[in-house]
């Protein structure tokens, strides 16, 4: 079977070369970033990155991430900094006290 990879190179192959390329424009910058595969999120959990956002924790030596609607108390807590984006919109929020 020849099943069409979710995400990653091999399914999307010229956006891979320019985000390659990116990278290589700003080494310092893409030290602090990766892409990564939101198939999980959008199409098993279903979530809606306009009207949810994920908040992550930290929990014996595991990073734990919960999805709440983005008007809830936690997500407008300032013990989080955004440190995922889509879009240009904040997709994850991350404890800043670590």
């Amino acid at each position: 079977m020849n099943a069409k990879p979710a995400c990653g190179p091999e399914r999307d192959p010229e956006f891979f070369r320019e985000i390659d390329k990116v990278f290589a424009q700003y080494p310092e910058a893409a030290d602090r970033y990766a892409v990564t595969c939101l198939r999980t999120e959008l199409e098993l959990l279903k979530i809606d990155f306009s009207k949810q956002v994920g908040v992550s924790r930290i929990e014996d030596g595991r990073i734990i991430t919960e999805f709440y609607d983005r008007d809830d108390d936690i997500v407008r807590s300032s013990s989080h900094y955004c440190c995922e984006f889509r879009h240009g919109e904040c997709t994850r929020r991350c404890p800043v006290d670590v």
